[in-house]
Parts: C-alpha cells; sequence; structure tokens
C-alpha cells in the first residue's frame, strides 16, 4: 500500500486557523519574545514498548512496533531519553505539554522524573489519587505498579499560576492549569488563560466528547474563557468526527461525513476491544470507511447526537476554539496489517481561543518527512511513536466591557432584582390580606371541659383555608416561574462581554433558578 503523503492542504479542516509561517521542525520557538510558544508531544512511556500483557500472555499489537529496528538503536529507553530531552530543551517553549510521562515513586506519592526537571521551568502533574489508580492498572495488566500520565511544564521567567490551583482534581490524562504572562515580561499582553494537556480515549468518540466537555467546565472554573488544550486527542479532527463540534465556525457535517467517521470510529473499537454486540454493517455502496463498513441507523444518530452535545458544550460555556493546522503525527502499520510500508495519521493537536491568540507559526510535522512516514516511529530522528507539534501565537489582552457600559448593565441587574423582589412582596402582602379568619371556637360540652386537650394535637384547617393555602401555592409558583423566565430572557439578551461581567458578580446558574445572588 503506497504511504498516505500529506497533500498541500492536508493539514487543515474544520475550524481550522490558517498559518502562513512553517517552522523547520525542532528549532527554537524563542525568536520573538512576546510570542507565546507551546510544544506538545506523547513521549511514548518506556513501560508501553513491548509489554507482555497478561491479559493475554502477549505483546498487544499497538505496543509491538515490528517496524523499529534495531531496537537497542530506536525503542530502548537509554537511546529515546537523551533525545527526547534535547529536543524539549533546544525548543525553548514557554510551555510544554507531555504525554505518557512515566512517573517516579518517592516514598508514598508519585512525582515528575527527574530527567524532566528542566531548568528554569516549574510543572503541573495530575492528583495522586488518578496516578495511584493508573498504577494500580498497570500492576494488574503489565505487572509493574508504575504510573503514567500527563504533565505541563511552564517557563518560571515568563509565566505565572493565576490563583490558587488544587492539582488534586487533575486526572492523569487531563492534566490543567491556569497561566498569565509575568508583568515584567514580553508575555505581559497574556491574560488568564486555561492550558490542557490532554491524552485522549483512543478506543471510543463518546469518551473523547466527555473530556473535552469536562475541559471546558475546568475552563470556566478559572474563571476565563481563554484556553489552549494540547496533546495526542487519538482523532484526526475531520469533518463528520464529533470533535469537530468543539470548533468554532464548523458547518454541520455532509451525511456522507457523519458516517465515513462514524464507521471508523466502530471499526476502530471492535478491533481493539471495543462493544462488538452491534457492530457495523457490511455493505457494497454507500458512504463507508475503506474496509466498506457502514453504522446502522440507530449508530449514526447516536453519532449525530453526540455531535450536537459536543457543540451545546462549547456553545453553553461560551468558549470559542480554532485548530490550529498541525499535520501527521503518527506513522505505523496501517490497522490490521503485519508489514509495510507505513501510514500516517494526524493525531496530535493544538486547539486554541482565536480571541486572544492569534497563530504565528508552525512546526513542520511528518509531511516533511517521507522517510519517517514510511518507515515509521519511534525512528534515530524522532524519539517517540509520535511527532511533536508546536506553534506560537502573538498574546493581546481579552477584550472587556468599558466602565459606562458595565454600570449601565448593574444598574439594570439591580433594577430587574428590585422589581421582582417588590413583585414577591405584593403578592406575599395581597395572599395574607386574603388569608381567611379561622372560625369561632365551638361550645364545648360539660362533659369535655375537664379534658386535657391531645399533646401537639393540631386542629384541622376549615375548608376555607385549605383552599387558600392551595390558591396561594399556586400564585406563588406561577409568580416564581414568570420571574425566572424574565431573567432568562434578561440573559439571553446579553452578550459575552455582559455575560462576563455577570459571571463576575454573581452565580448565573443559581440566580437564574432562584434570582438570589451567591
Amino acid at each position: 500500500m503506497a504511504t498516505q503523503q500529506a497533500a498541500p492542504d492536508v493539514c487543515m479542516g474544520p475550524g481550522t486557523q490558517s498559518c502562513s509561517s512553517r517552522l523547520p521542525r525542532f528549532s527554537t520557538l524563542d525568536q520573538e519574545p512576546s510570542h507565546l510558544s507551546l510544544l506538545s508531544l506523547n513521549l511514548l512511556a518506556p513501560l508501553f514498548v513491548r509489554p507482555i500483557d497478561k491479559r493475554t500472555g502477549q505483546v498487544q499489537p499497538y505496543a509491538a512496533f515490528e517496524w523499529a529496528e534495531p531496537a537497542s538503536e530506536v525503542l530502548d529507553w537509554d537511546v529515546r531519553r537523551p533525545r527526547l530531552l534535547k529536543l524539549l530543551l533546544e525548543s525553548k517553549a514557554d510551555v510544554i505539554c507531555l504525554q505518557e510521562v512515566q512517573f517516579e515513586r518517592t516514598g508514598s506519592e508519585f512525582a515528575i522524573p527527574q530527567w524532566l526537571c528542566l531548568d528554569g521551568y516549574d510543572v503541573r502533574v495530575p492528583g495522586q489519587s488518578y496516578l495511584e489508580q493508573m498504577a494500580e492498572r498497570n500492576q494488574r495488566v503489565l505487572d509493574h505498579e508504575i504510573a503514567i500520565g500527563c504533565a505541563i511544564l511552564y517557563r518560571k521567567d515568563r509565566l505565572e499560576i493565576v490563583g490558587e490551583v488544587d492539582s488534586v482534581n487533575s486526572p492523569n490524562t487531563l492534566v490543567s492549569i491556569c497561566l498569565q504572562g509575568l508583568p515584567t515580561s514580553p508575555l505581559a499582553a497574556l491574560g488568564p488563560t486555561a492550558v490542557f494537556s490532554v491524552h485522549l480515549d483512543a478506543q471510543a468518540e463518546v469518551k473523547r466528547v466527555e473530556q473535552l466537555t469536562k475541559c471546558l467546565g475546568y475552563a470556566r472554573q478559572f474563571r476565563t474563557r481563554e484556553a489552549i488544550f494540547a496533546g495526542d486527542m487519538n482523532t484526526e479532527v475531520l469533518e463528520g468526527s464529533c470533535i469537530t463540534a468543539f470548533l468554532s465556525d464548523v458547518a454541520t457535517p455532509s451525511e456522507d461525513a457523519f458516517q465515513r467517521e462514524c464507521a471508523n470510529a466502530l471499526r476502530l473499537s471492535n478491533a481493539e476491544g471495543g462493544d462488538e454486540e452491534e457492530g457495523p454493517t457490511k455493505v457494497e455502496t454507500g458512504a463507508s470507511n475503506d474496509d466498506g463498513f457502514c453504522p446502522t441507523e440507530a449508530q449514526l444518530g447516536e453519532w449525530k447526537e453526540l455531535f450536537n452535545r459536543a457543540s451545546e458544550a462549547s456553545k453553553s460555556q461560551r468558549i470559542q476554539l480554532r485548530r490550529a493546522p498541525t499535520g501527521p503525527t503518527r506513522a505505523a502499520y496501517d490497522h490490521g496489517k503485519t508489514s509495510g510500508p507505513c501510514r500516517t495519521w494526524r493525531l496530535d493537536h493544538i486547539f486554541f481561543s482565536a480571541g486572544t491568540l492569534e497563530l504565528q507559526s508552525l512546526w513542520e510535522s511528518l509531511e516533511s518527512d517521507p522517510d519517517s512516514s514510511d518507515s515509521g516511529l519511534p525512528n534515530r530522528i524522532i524519539p517517540s511513536d509520535h511527532h511533536p507539534v508546536a506553534a506560537t501565537f502573538k498574546p493581546s489582552p481579552a477584550a472587556a466591557l468599558d466602565e459606562v457600559a458595565k454600570c449601565k448593565l448593574l444598574e439594570d441587574l439591580e433594577k430587574l432584582e428590585q422589581e421582582q423582589a417588590a413583585a414577591r412582596e405584593e403578592l406575599e402582602q395581597t395572599l395574607k390580606a386574603a388569608e381567611p379568619k379561622p372560625p369561632e371556637p365551638a361550645p364545648s360540652a360539660p362533659e369535655e371541659e375537664g379534658k386535657k386537650k391531645k399533646k401537639g394535637g393540631k386542629e384541622r384547617p376549615s375548608p376555607e383555608m385549605v383552599a387558600h393555602i392551595q390558591e396561594s401555592r399556586r400564585q406563588t409558583r406561577e409568580l416564581k416561574e414568570v420571574q425566572a423566565n424574565r431573567r432568562k430572557d434578561f440573559v439571553a439578551g446579553l452578550n459575552d462581554l455582559q455575560l462576563d461581567v455577570l459571571e463576575g458578580s454573581l452565580a448565573l446558574p443559581a440566580w437564574l433558578e432562584t434570582g438570589v445572588r451567591k
């Protein structure tokens, strides 16, 4: 089979930001001090190189790397680690997003390995509970209690953490941090930006959508709408992929694109141990993947629903992302093949907020290296099974509402709250005035006068009082519904900058529901 080579526009796709400047791969990224630079790389953890899977007693095909020979020159950790370190150091990237970091146990905790403690960089790692879970999994499956996960390194002389960040909640595949430029550095224009090093699920699109949806939520917890997502996303982000729904300005894919990507996802899931109870159907015609599979109508419907769910997540969090046009990053035997030549996939990506980050340049990737594309990764030049991706951005301050407009918005908010409070008070007074008077007590019979009233006993309300209580509840419920809809209409009429101000003044979801600031 001929190698899948990169066409001139191979790096483009749905939601992709064009970029005119291509840098030679592995070149330094600090040529313009006022630009933010980021590098992302899946290191290929040494544990994942030809391990024996205890469940099968064999090496899994995806970990065999049959093409990577002689192993002593391209696969052994002692030769790969120095090459990886050289690549990272020479990049001089402001932010380094890593996947498949093999952590070291120091006492009772896992820590970044010593070789990744780079001079001038600070680091963010997953929470210990997630690393422990990963170590337990690897002990159970690969017979080694080793934790593997993502990490973020950032330059302390140019960037600083915004606020207090608790890394306990960072899963091993979704490490996050919020950074801004140091006021005294050339990156002072960079405002609070959530950065994520991600390693998305290798089999299920629904899990990939869930992971990125979580990232959007984490970004908003940082109280910012500016974000960068970088890492091994295990998808090519082609038209019809549900992951493209997270990108802004993406049109609804064609029916053929939906069918093709749904079929590919089902084929890969089944081939790597996915659920085969409702697998793809063999067909002779129609949109399908290269193997001739086509999803059932029900499967295609679920795929479209997942696409819409991803799109809604991005819209509801108000984070507009674009994709940097990185090229192919993985070269290996095609799925199900045991011989070459290899083919390439575009699995590593950088998503970014285009509102405050203007893409300036990108490293070339495998489109510039036909030899590696044919022979596969890792090799003597690229010390991992993934080619690194890197980009530089020109940062600019986030747009904000001017003071006059901000004061006007807060005045309108207070006016609305006062009107609703007055309406509630008026209803309360009206209902109180309409409350029926209690009936006169009936004269007691002589024989009952001496009887004691039952402890804690309550007289049943009169029919008039029961009717009044029911009517009061109905009117109160109706007013709450009317006022909640009015608050929703108020918010629906605001633009993003006005919503930013509102979210800084109150807990918006709770306020929409109750009208009470928290």
